[in-house]
């Protein structure tokens, strides 16, 4: 019996140590919280002055087979020496160029590329929720030209905002807000067309539709088998072609896809970008015989996503041929 007392002081001491670990847990995950928390207070976002840079367009080799029916007409690695220039989260078309929005809130618009000496414009926008020293109260992620001609919408994913700014962003004109905690972080507004009289939104987790038309805000459920939605754009034609996105351990699955008019989405089309090519912004113009679509990836200001321009044309369905009698 003499042999039990010692099991029975080591049984009487595991309460305190199985107390003493707990306690040091909690210790712990409040330090990583308060650690947290310091990091969020710390400004991450550097205001800088507009500027004109010089932008590096690298042929870039991908196999134009992997994006069939699509013809690749190009596609080009893209630097500047400007720290602004990463994170493309939309794109769109004007009357001189394109028109790049990171999600660190800078407008960069610069032409398309012909092979000779480019420069690009790099400005922040004016204004916006939140205080302009961070990243997540600028985090941009859709543009689109304003119905009305007035300028441009930005869609602020953080914040569930759209802001409206002149054509030049020079100044903010308006914003709606679509109401705080409406989506999780991270997962708000990342597609937007403009509409007659009114804004057609996609939230990223790619399961409802939003109409915003005047002081109105509707919402319909989107049939949508192909997970997550980053960008989307109105064709000449009128139809809607969305970008799809799946993450997983071989990297990036980029497809394009239409949005059908009963608010279902088609048949994607695979894009064959690279596994860290992270398609997020989209936009198209007319050209003879078919449609420009011109694709940027986001890099995440990190190393080694890349910054990429692709440039597919998209042939015109064919016309019906009249019958004859």
């Amino acid at each position: 019996m003499r042999g039990t007392r010692p099991i029975e002081a080591e049984r009487s001491l595991q309460p305190s140590f199985s107390k003493a670990a707990i306690f040091s847990h909690l210790v712990l995950v409040a330090l990583i919280g308060l650690f947290a928390f310091w990091l969020d207070t710390r400004p991450d976002r550097a205001i800088l002055p507009p500027r004109t840079v010089a932008l590096h367009f690298k042929r870039v080799n991908f196999d134009p087979a992997q994006f069939a029916p699509l013809r690749l007409a190009g596609a080009w690695r893209v630097t500047a020496d400007d720290p602004r220039l990463g994170g493309v989260s939309a794109l769109a078309v004007d009357g001189t160029g394109l028109i790049a929005l990171t999600d660190a809130g800078a407008v960069i618009h610069f032409a398309r590329p012909t092979g000779g000496p480019a420069t690009a414009r790099i400005k922040d926008v004016p204004g916006g929720p939140g205080r302009p020293g961070f990243k997540r109260h600028r985090d941009g992620e859709a543009l689109v030209s304003d119905p009305k001609g007035r300028g441009w919408w930005v869609a602020f994913e953080n914040h569930h905002q759209l802001w409206l700014y002149d054509l030049d962003f020079s100044r903010a004109l308006g914003r709606i807000d679509l109401g705080a905690g409406r989506w999780p972080h991270n997962t708000g507004i990342e597609a937007m067309v403009a509409e007659p009289g009114g804004l057609l939104l996609l939230p990223e987790a790619g399961k409802d539709v939003i109409r915003v038309a005047r002081t109105q805000t509707l919402h319909w459920p989107l049939g949508n088998p192909m997970g997550r939605l980053s960008e989307a754009a109105r064709l000449p034609d009128g139809r809607i072609l969305l970008i799809a996105r799946k993450a997983g351990p071989r990297g990036f699955r980029n497809a394009l896809v239409p949005l059908l008019p009963d608010n279902r989405l088609g048949r994607p089309i695979a894009l064959g970008l690279g596994p860290l090519d992270n398609a997020e912004a989209l936009a198209a113009e007319p050209i003879a015989g078919g449609t420009r679509l011109w694709l940027m990836t986001d890099d995440n200001f990190h190393w080694p996503l890349r910054t990429l321009l692709i440039a597919l044309d998209l042939p015109s369905a064919p016309r019906p041929q009249a019958q004859s009698n």
